[in-house]
C-alpha cells in the first residue's frame, strides 16, 4: 500500500465540507486515497463514473507529490460532461461520492467495477443514439488490488440502474 506523506494519521477533524459532493458520513481525507464517484446531469439522466484521488503521487521528487489535489471543485476529466456543465449549469448535475477507498489498486478496481457493471460503454438513452454515460473508456487493469469493492460499491450499482430503468 501506498502512503503518502500526508496520509499518516492526522489530529485533522472529520471533514464536513466536501465542496459541491454529496456523501452521507463525515470523513478525514488523510485517512483515504481516494474516492469513486458518479456524476448525474439532472435534465438528460446521463451519468459519469469516475476516480478521484485526494492527494498527488508519482514520484516522490515531484514538486505536487503528498500535496492536496483540488477534489472540491472538481466536475470529472470527460469533455462532453464538462460541455453539458457549461450548457445546463451546474446545478444541475448532481456529484455524489460512492464510496471511499485507502489504497490505489482497491480505488482503481472500483471504478473499472461501476463502469462495467453499469455498462457505462454499451448504455444508450431511450432514443438510441444518446450514450447513457458519458464514459468512454474504461482503465486498464494491470495488477491485483489489494482491495476489492466494498459491498457499498458494489450495491450502488443496483442503485444507479434503477434510476434508469
Amino acid at each position: 500500500m501506498i502512503t503518502l506523506p500526508c496520509q499518516k494519521k492526522s489530529i485533522m477533524p472529520m471533514l464536513t465540507d466536501k465542496g459541491h459532493w454529496e456523501y452521507n458520513k463525515k470523513f478525514n481525507p488523510s485517512d483515504w486515497f481516494g474516492f469513486v464517484y458518479c456524476i448525474e446531469n439532472l435534465t438528460t439522466k446521463q451519468y459519469y463514473i469516475g476516480k478521484k484521488q485526494f492527494w498527488h503521487g508519482g514520484k516522490k521528487k515531484s514538486k505536487t507529490y503528498g500535496k492536496a489535489m483540488t477534489w472540491k471543485t472538481y466536475i470529472g476529466s470527460s469533455k462532453a460532461l464538462k460541455q453539458d456543465i457549461g450548457k445546463y449549469k451546474k446545478d444541475n448535475f448532481r456529484f455524489e461520492i460512492v464510496d471511499l477507498y485507502k489504497t490505489k489498486g482497491g480505488l482503481y478496481y472500483a471504478e473499472a467495477y461501476l463502469q462495467m457493471l453499469s455498462d457505462c460503454m454499451t448504455e444508450y438513452l431511450p432514443d438510441n443514439i444518446t450514450p447513457r454515460f458519458y464514459n468512454r473508456q474504461i482503465a486498464a487493469i494491470r495488477f491485483v488490488p489489494k482491495e476489492f469493492p466494498t459491498t457499498k460499491t458494489k450495491r450502488y450499482v443496483n442503485v444507479l440502474k434503477k434510476r434508469f430503468l
